[in-house]
């Protein structure tokens, strides 16, 4: 295998090419990704790899000063420069260099890749030099390239599993060369806020990228305090491991801790515009406790479901209520929907609430399916008023379901709210025809009814009508009656054990079940058996009056 260096300092572009090409392909290995000129020609100096694939423009050091140190040394290494438009002038220098090619960034394609890697492979191999680095502890040769994933699959066996002790993870830290001395160990669990719309946002969707990019700042953070490491838990949660044998005040351990925690949270803010929280343990001796350590910190992140995101979590730390208190207090006296309610409901409302603070108080994990189940019994009962039928456009449960606090939960319920009401204040000016229409629908949603029906039992031709509905609801006719056969839905699968498929026919779909869960999922965020197992989560649903339902 050929080895690669990649060299340049806006991460996105070198994590993402670094972990976009499959290198195998060009019998080639990434062995190291830098940010700038001067490090990178001191990883030259100490790997040689094969290959450098160099931006122009960097810090400390640019590209045309690192290809000319590079050529002082050898003429053997292939170089290809990574460039933008206005450098092509600058590319065309270095090309005098023994540049084997260049790429530019802004329309790099796959295929241009492939071209240029290719070559690179044609005049390696032509002077057949293979020189692969390779990392040899005492029981296993390792690749260098994969020596990461190696130390997080034994830290995790040792960490979660149990399957190594204390003395055999001693033995792999000394053999692998991580930074972790015994003394004055301490955890910190690092947790992406908000997951789901950063992975949308960068169009992430198996979320590589992240992870690549996340570990890429964890690794250069903790080189640059010269303490622990960082690895990958899972697709939202990061650990740091560190130690502080050269430091003897605990006190300076804690600070030192938060700013290395602050600094994880200034970079994935600056590189992804998104926070992260994080869970810090106690400071403690010996391998042997780093699992109770790593439980710790977990049980610190945990205060984030009440606290919100991007904060740093310690022990002994003091959890303020006090501000979703105020939330919970403000839905009851200000929220805009319960003047559309019947004074009955409004009492029932109100026992929504107070449950609502009690749970808060008592188990607080409980208040999320009960939001859910309270914002559901929202847009159930005013769909039985006449101010209702824009509620179908505005399904909160895939925003829910995005939030991962309850202070961000509380706050998308009161703007939902706020925005029911307007909406339901501005059907008063429902044209006569849209609501006889809408009459229509409620009475025969279980039939199998066309727009040409609706059309002549009000009157109107059949574009005339469908341009009525887009211009007064803002929906089409036939979202407009899939919404509707989706909320009857809602109720049947939360308040009767019948079958998904058997509903499906009842609310008027086609005994053709799977575009009832196409469509189901598009307006919820959910296919039928996951909304019924979420609004009745843990076996059993919350009544308004404090007890459970079985």
């Amino acid at each position: 295998m050929y080895n690669v260096m990649i060299v340049e300092d806006e991460m996105l572009v070198r994590i993402g090419l670094k972990n976009s090409v499959d290198w195998s392909r060009f019998g080639m290995q990434v062995i190291a990704d830098m940010p700038d000129g001067q490090s990178a020609l001191e990883t030259y100096m100490k790997d040689k790899p094969d290959v450098v694939i160099t931006d122009i423009r960097m810090p400390r050091m640019d590209g045309m000063e690192l290809i000319s140190r590079i050529r002082e040394q050898d003429r053997q290494t292939r170089i290809v420069v990574l460039s933008c438009l206005e450098e092509f002038e600058l590319a065309r220098r270095a090309m005098s260099l023994g540049v084997s090619g260049y790429i530019l960034k802004l329309t790099m394609t796959e295929e241009e890749i492939a071209s240029t890697l290719s070559s690179v492979r044609h005049e390696l191999d032509e002077q057949r030099q293979d020189r692969p680095a390779r990392v040899t502890t005492d029981t296993t040769t390792v690749p260098a390239a994969g020596l990461e994933l190696v130390k997080e699959k034994v830290l995790k066996d040792f960490l979660l599993y149990g399957i190594y002790s204390a003395g055999e993870f001693e033995q792999f830290v000394r053999q692998s060369g991580m930074r972790l001395a015994p003394a004055r160990l301490a955890v910190c669990v690092v947790e992406l806020d908000q997951y789901a719309r950063l992975r949308n946002k960068f169009r992430d969707e198996h979320g590589h990228l992240i992870k690549m990019t996340i570990l890429n700042m964890l690794d250069e953070i903790t080189t640059t305090f010269e303490r622990g490491e960082g690895f990958y838990i899972d697709r939202t949660h990061y650990l740091l491991l560190l130690s502080f044998e050269d430091m003897h005040s605990e006190q300076q351990i804690r600070q030192q801790l938060r700013l290395i925690a602050r600094q994880v949270q200034s970079a994935v803010y600056g590189c992804f515009g998104s926070s992260v929280s994080v869970g810090i343990s106690k400071i403690d001796n010996a391998y042997k406790n780093l699992s109770s350590l790593y439980q710790e910190a977990q049980q610190m992140l945990r205060h984030k479901l009440l606290t919100g995101g991007g904060l740093l979590h310690e022990p002994d730390e003091q959890l303020d209520l006090a501000p979703l208190e105020q939330g919970l207090q403000q839905l009851r006296d200000h929220s805009p929907v319960k003047g559309l309610l019947s004074p009955l409901k409004q009492e029932r409302y109100g026992d929504y609430i107070r449950l609502l603070t009690e749970r808060l108080h008592e188990d607080p994990a409980t208040m999320q399916p009960l939001l859910f189940q309270f914002v559901q019994w929202i847009s159930t009962n005013l769909y039985e008023q006449h101010q209702n039928e824009k509620l179908l456009l505005l399904d909160i449960t895939t925003e829910l379901e995005q939030c991962d606090t309850l202070p961000d939960m509380l706050e998308q319920v009161s703007e939902y709210f706020v925005r029911v009401a307007e909406y339901a204040h501005s059907l008063l000016h429902m044209s006569h025809e849209i609501a006889r229409a809408i009459q229509y629908i409620k009475q025969n949603y279980a039939q199998n009814i066309s727009l040409q029906q609706v059309a002549e039992h009000v009157s109107l031709s059949f574009g005339y009508l469908s341009n009525l509905f887009k211009k007064e609801l803002q929906i089409t006719f036939v979202d407009y009656l899939n919404r509707y056969r989706i909320e009857r839905a809602k109720e049947l699968l939360i308040g009767t054990n019948m079958k998904s498929y058997d509903i499906a026919v009842q609310v008027g779909f086609s005994p053709e079940y799977t575009y009832f869960s196409k469509v189901f999922k598009k307006v919820t965020g959910l296919n039928p058996n996951e909304y019924r197992r979420q609004s009745l989560k843990g076996g059993a649903a919350f009544d308004i009056t404090g007890a459970k339902r079985e």
